[in-house]
């Protein structure tokens, strides 16, 4: 007996993120009728919230400004970073991101959406073979929130909210140094009067992730006649499957049960499932975590992905996540956010429970996520001195930098007059403390690290401090008193999912194609595997895989 429908598109999205948005731009340039449902009130998802920064080898943007770079190169950083994880990273995939992915960059220019190269932003391993130092990423640009008439109100609010100012992800890097180089303070200075430009129009002005998804939100109102093919508050509860096939879902849409056909295809964007205790206790294997500590977008629950593992989707990688050592101080503010980047910068580093460093603090963060676990410092201390606080520490006097005294009163941090008596207060070996930080500061003192290689790549050098020699990642800690912070393993999101073919088309446990069913982002395994190769891979993979997802759903539409 066949489903009767409450309401028929060809292509059914999961998800208003960027690959979810891509999907339903795609979807209308090749004559399809997309919906987008996404469960929570506001647009956007774990793209929304994020930086917003989609990382690409030989982009558009780098072609036009010269910037060297080939489809060679990043399939050969791709094969030495990422390596052999299985088929979420097959050579196929890897193949179709770098390919699709141009034209998926090039497409959104196409349609009115700017974007600027993150210039200075490194790949994370650019020592590694195709590496690149110049910068593979691009962002979206400052955009008013005026364009989106009624929908302004309803986009995830942008990264730069928490700031207080109208600041693009790449110039972050800048302002948290505005007082340690002449170009650092020439950024913040740029971004000081955007804000109050801004604040003095009464414009709101989107960075970040927002800007991503409200550019990609003003070409679909802007197509659709300001009625966008999107729902809010409409959770994918489960597939339909006719005759092996998937052919809709059921949607709970403003507490409404609804059957939606989906002629042409599903595509599942709707994330993983960071927030979901019981799955992270269940797949969490050498890496295990409830989730407690996880900053993912609040509708990270995994219930669209539980769909389709009932329905037989193949998974891998469900044990990952996309892990950011965070430190969590309660109404710490800016201050507690200035600890929170002390493994990149002079006068930190991080310690086991033993007193032990285990790992270059200033590699990627997903990088030093796994460290903390396979060193089982969970949580581990960031160790500093009151140098890095009177260089550091925000939301203080800028002339009189302190720690907040609430922050040493509490707990949160804990302070030595030595660091055999930071040692003891921390409950770390004085003697093995004493010995980490003399090793550590007689060859900081000379800008090396000979046990982990901290600020020997353009990645380290690029998020330290400018303003410090002759190691921007790394500096002795001399000066007394003596402070320690617990560092946890938070996550972004978890990184496994589905396993899909190069069409973004979901794989049973046959590794047969399950029909008219798609994935992509945090629902899917990723082409990244257990890697994060630059900033915003994430949202690239995402987005590239949306893309493809609907081109292909297109090309059926074509043939039927």
């Amino acid at each position: 007996m066949s489903t009767r429908w409450d309401h028929s598109v060809d292509l059914l999205i999961a998800g208003s993120g960027g690959g979810g948005m891509v999907a339903g731009l795609v979807a209308l340039e090749h004559g399809l009728e997309p919906l987008i449902v996404e469960k929570q009130a506001l647009v956007g998802g774990s793209t929304g919230l994020s930086g917003g920064i989609v990382w690409l080898p030989n982009n558009p943007l780098m072609r036009a400004e010269g910037i060297a770079d080939t489809y060679e190169d990043g399939l050969a950083y791709l094969a030495d970073v990422v390596g052999d994880v299985g088929a979420a990273s097959s050579a196929a995939r890897r193949e179709m991101f770098l390919t699709a992915g141009y034209e998926m960059i090039d497409f959104l220019i196409r349609k009115g959406i700017r974007l600027i190269r993150c210039a200075g932003w490194s790949d994370y391993y650019p020592n590694h073979r195709g590496g690149n130092a110049a910068g593979r990423a691009v962002e979206g640009i400052p955009f008013d929130a005026a364009q989106l008439g009624s929908w302004s109100g309803r986009l995830q609010p942008p990264l730069a909210k928490n700031y207080g100012y109208v600041v693009l992800t790449n110039e972050l890097r800048s302002v948290q140094y505005f007082n340690r180089s002449p170009s650092a303070f020439a950024a913040a200075a740029r971004v000081f009067l955007r804000t109050r430009a801004a604040r003095m129009r009464g414009r709101q002005i989107l960075t970040n992730g927002a800007s991503l998804v409200g550019q990609m939100l003003k070409v679909l109102l802007d197509l659709s006649d300001r009625r966008p093919p999107l729902w809010t508050d409409a959770a994918m509860e489960d597939l339909v499957v006719e005759d092996g096939r998937v052919v809709g879902a059921r949607v709970i849409h403003g507490g409404i049960p609804l059957r939606i056909e989906a002629r042409k295809g599903v595509l599942l964007a709707a994330g993983g499932f960071g927030h979901n205790t019981e799955m992270r206790r269940r797949y969490s294997g050498d890496q295990p975590n409830d989730g407690k500590w996880s900053i993912a977008n609040a509708g990270d629950t995994g219930e669209v992905l539980q769909a389709a593992i009932r329905l037989g989707a193949k998974t891998d990688l469900l044990d990952e996540a996309w892990w950011l050592p965070s430190v969590f101080i309660s109404n710490g503010g800016a201050a507690a956010a200035s600890l929170g980047s002390g493994r990149q910068r002079p006068g930190a580093f991080y310690v086991d429970s033993a007193g032990r460093r285990f790992c270059n603090e200033s590699n990627s963060y997903v990088e030093v996520g796994k460290a903390m676990y396979a060193a089982k410092a969970i949580p581990c201390w960031m160790v500093f001195d009151h140098g890095y606080v009177r260089r550091y520490v925000t939301g203080t006097n800028p002339l009189n930098r302190r720690l907040p005294p609430d922050f040493v009163d509490s707990g949160a941090v804990q302070r030595g007059d030595t660091i055999a008596d930071l040692a003891r207060r921390i409950g770390v070996p004085a003697d093995t403390l004493t010995r980490t930080t003399q090793r550590f500061n007689h060859f900081a003192a000379q800008g090396v690290d000979p046990d982990f290689g901290r600020g020997q790549s353009a990645y380290n050098t690029c998020l330290g401090d400018p303003g410090y020699r002759p190691n921007t990642a790394l500096g002795p800690l001399n000066r007394a008193p003596y402070y320690a912070t617990r560092v946890f393993p938070a996550d972004v999101g978890t990184c496994g999912g589905v396993l899909t073919n190069e069409y973004a088309q979901v794989l049973d446990e046959h590794d047969r194609v399950i029909e008219g069913l798609y994935a992509t982002g945090n629902t899917a395994a990723s082409v990244m595997g257990r890697t994060y190769p630059g900033a915003g891979a994430s949202i690239a993979s995402s987005m590239v895989f949306g893309y493809v997802a609907a081109r292909h759903a297109a090309h059926h539409l074509r043939s039927a």
